[in-house]
């Protein structure tokens, strides 16, 4: 009977003790299990920013000196208010040997290098335009075209200025080669002392 009695105590303790590590293995374990999300946050690299955009040459140049954007190109010689505008298109962009291009040759107001100087203090030339009037005589046709202008020079002063612009366009159909587009024959222009959209002339003389 001790025998059994001593059997039974040496179980209930073996018991006991595989109870209590039970419960402690059990309390690590939740233990790892609620810290995980902490570590796991913890173990989460930053995240990642995207770096500011660089700033670009053009961006900067123009942010610090402030450099106007030229007009987009313009090469329309349909009619004498559009051959105009590509005109000053050209002068605006400072493509001075394509506005040369569109005097006639035989009608060249003056040497190139002397017309380039003449724009050298030129930052930018807006017009108005009149209605043209034309007519034709011997296989081609001519037109005055009334006009103000608007010139602002790099310092920043501005003048108007108003007149009107001769254009000849030889006959296409009885034309060889090369081709002749419409071109400027000459144009008369003086200061005006009035507003640059009051100042385009009513009209012109035939031209």
């Amino acid at each position: 009977m001790f025998k059994h009695l001593k059997a039974y105590k040496h179980d209930r303790q073996r018991l006991t003790i595989m109870h209590h590590s039970h419960l402690f293995l059990c309390s690590i374990a939740a233990l790892a299990l609620n810290l995980s999300p902490v570590l796991a946050q913890e173990a989460k690299p930053p995240e990642a920013t995207a770096p500011a955009p660089a700033e670009t040459p053009a961006t900067k140049q123009q942010s610090e000196t402030g450099t106007q954007t030229p007009p987009e190109y313009l090469d329309d010689r349909s009619n004498p208010e559009a051959l105009i505008k590509s005109y000053y298109n050209a002068i605006n962009r400072q493509e001075y040997a394509r506005a040369f291009s569109y005097y006639a040759a035989d009608s060249q107001p003056q040497p190139f290098p002397q017309f380039q100087a003449g724009y050298e203090t030129t930052e930018s030339v807006s017009v108005l335009f009149g209605k043209a009037v034309g007519e034709g005589a011997a296989g081609s046709a001519y037109w005055s075209q009334p006009l103000a202008i608007r010139s602002e020079a790099k310092d920043g002063a501005v003048t108007v200025f108003n007149g009107c612009y001769r254009l000849r366009l030889a006959n296409p159909a009885i034309q060889g080669v090369p081709y002749v587009p419409l071109s400027i024959l000459d144009g008369t222009l003086q200061k005006s002392e009035q507003p640059f959209e009051q100042s385009v002339p009513e009209g012109c003389e035939a031209p």
